[in-house]
């Protein structure tokens, strides 16, 4: 008679409690692992980001050794040149950088000239507002005075702000200074 029950009980599958204690603990572990899922992301985009402010610094040095010492002034066709695939010409652009939060392409958007003692002032604070067009990079020109004497360099994340640097309370500024 045990035999019989035990066989019967094998053949209908699983209870409904069986199935909703397996249900529960799935829940449980999607739980503990979106949110480092997401946190994953949201790091490599912006880890993708300062690789894209790291090219547009190769590109503005590149152009710097061409000419003399002298950096970009503002973001053109012979900036864009000396992109990755670009002819280093002045002439013919290289390929856009790809903004890892809107995966729209293009190249540095330029920003209002910065003094010196703006970069020292951006890097020491968070939440600098990133006017990166496109590709979500910010190419500025450093004056003293009237005579230019380099470039900044700030990538932004989804929310427009800057890139932060090894410390989250500051943000990441690629410069000659």
């Amino acid at each position: 008679m045990i035999n019989k029950m035990l066989k019967s009980r094998k053949q209908k599958g699983f209870t409904l409690v069986e199935l909703l204690v397996v249900v529960v603990i799935i829940g449980i572990l999607a739980a503990i692992a979106l949110p480092n899922f997401i946190s994953a992301q949201s790091k490599a985009k912006e880890s993708s980001v300062k690789g894209n402010m790291r090219t547009s610094q190769i590109a503005a040095e590149s152009y710097a050794t061409d000419y003399g010492g002298a950096y970009p002034a503002t973001v053109g066709a012979a900036y864009e040149s000396y992109f990755p695939g670009g002819g280093n010409d002045g002439a013919t652009a290289g390929n856009p950088l790809t903004n890892p939060f809107t995966n729209k392409t293009g190249f540095p958007q330029a920003g209002s000239a910065m003094a010196p003692t703006d970069i020292v002032t951006n890097r020491t604070k968070s939440g600098v507002a990133i006017t990166g067009g496109d590709s979500g990079i910010q190419y500025s020109i450093i004056n003293s005075g009237s005579t230019q004497v380099g470039y900044a360099i700030m990538g932004a994340k989804a929310d427009g702000t800057g890139v932060s640097s090894t410390s989250p309370s500051t943000t990441l500024v690629l410069s000659n200074m």
